[in-house]
């Protein structure tokens, strides 16, 4: 079932990139370009950040995974460099940078509630997008509509942003989503709390390290059985890796079925309550 779902997901995240990039050559407004959260946010879109907001608290970070074509580019490029390497990925966990993440979106909010675009729009990942296709295809092929004084300016920004998109997302999949992408922060905290999310069987687990191996969000600490769901894109790629069938996407919690297993009191405690038994 989850491999389907995988191969949905790519599916509809393939369709999510294609059409936004044909809009941006052919000069039309798609209904995924009204659909990003920046674009809605900064047009008064209410409709859209609700929806959003909404998906994001139930269904966690679907936005990220599917919607967003800067970060399908980066699935792409993650793909890409496995087949040059010919390895198969190996990711593992990475302490999250909140600080990173939490300073890069201040910076957004208040430059604009200063009513400032350029740095929003630097680090929003669909502009960013938009601008790489703008300034590495449709001007090429002579159909941009962007003004001729901002050309090289344009074209210097795309370029640098191309090459940390490159340089980060070959060997380090998302973490571009997961540090600097404010819209991703934003997304993250809502997925805390989403009702449907990722969570480690922990009767089922035989710690192979399949899912940690292949999450691309590189939030899986698999000692502890954890996943960091503010990081998480809920790609499926651990459901689908996991041979024992330990990863799911479910609400709730997990509870553990052998007694042995359970977390124990402190120490303190047991020698007290033990010193009671035997009174």
């Amino acid at each position: 079932m989850y491999r389907t779902f995988r191969i949905l997901r790519i599916v509809i995240s393939l369709l999510a990139m294609a059409v936004p990039t044909w809009a941006l050559i052919a000069g039309y407004q798609s209904v995924f370009v009204r659909m990003q959260i920046l674009t809605a946010l900064i047009s008064g879109a209410a409709v859209c950040l609700i929806f959003w907001a909404a998906v994001t608290l139930v269904y966690g970070r679907i936005y990220c995974s599917s919607v967003c074509p800067m970060g399908t580019l980066m699935d792409c490029i993650g793909a890409a460099s496995r087949l040059v390497r010919r390895r198969r990925a190996n990711f593992r966990f990475c302490v999250p940078s909140e600080r990173t993440r939490f300073i890069f979106l201040a910076t957004a909010i208040a430059l604009i509630l200063a009513g400032g675009s350029l740095l929003p729009t630097l680090l929003d990942p669909y502009s960013a997008y938009s601008r790489m296709v703008e300034e590495f295809v449709a001007r090429p092929l002579g159909v941009a509509y962007a003004p001729m004084a901002y050309t090289l300016s344009s074209m210097a920004v795309a370029v640098v942003t191309a090459l940390l998109v490159v340089a980060f997302a070959w060997k380090r999949g998302r973490i571009i989503c997961n540090t600097v992408c404010p819209i991703g922060t934003v997304l993250g905290i809502g997925s805390r709390r989403a009702v449907f999310h990722m969570e480690i069987d922990p009767d089922r687990c035989i710690n192979c390290g399949e899912c940690e191996r292949v999450c691309k969000a590189q939030c899986i600490k698999l000692p502890e059985k954890t996943i960091d769901r503010s990081r998480c894109v809920v790609c499926f790629n651990c459901t689908a890796a996991c041979p024992s069938g330990a990863m799911n996407y479910k609400s709730g919690r997990y509870r553990l079925d052998m007694p042995m297993m359970q977390p124990t009191v402190g120490a303190g405690m047991t020698q007290n309550i033990e010193k009671q038994a035997s009174e």
